[in-house]
C-alpha cells in the first residue's frame, strides 16, 4: 500500500512590528503563542502548504517546529507577507 501524502497544513502567520522579517506561523488548530501580543505582532496571512508560501518559509520544518513547539519562526527577506513576494510550493 502506497505512503499518503500528509494533508497540507493552513497556518496563520503573524509578523513583528519592531523586527522587519521575523514571521511566526501557527496551525489554523493550533492556538496563538503567548508571545505573539497584538502590542508587538500583527497577522500577516493565511497560508497553506500546498499554496503560495512566504520567502522563508519551509513545509518540513514549519510541520515538525508546530508539531513539537506549537509554532514556528522564520524569517521572510521581503520584510512583507504580500502574494508579490510569495512562492509556489511543489
Amino acid at each position: 500500500m502506497p505512503a499518503s501524502r500528509p494533508r497540507p497544513i493552513l497556518y496563520r502567520v503573524f509578523q513583528h512590528r519592531r523586527e522587519p522579517g521575523l514571521c511566526c506561523a501557527v496551525r489554523e488548530n493550533l492556538l496563538v503563542p503567548h508571545f505573539v501580543h497584538p502590542s508587538a505582532w500583527d497577522f500577516g496571512a493565511n497560508v497553506r502548504e500546498d499554496g503560495s508560501l512566504p520567502l522563508g518559509f519551509q513545509p518540513a520544518p514549519a510541520r515538525e517546529a508546530s508539531g513539537a513547539f506549537g509554532f514556528y519562526l522564520f524569517h521572510h527577506p521581503c520584510e512583507t507577507l504580500s502574494p508579490m513576494y510569495g512562492r509556489h510550493w511543489r
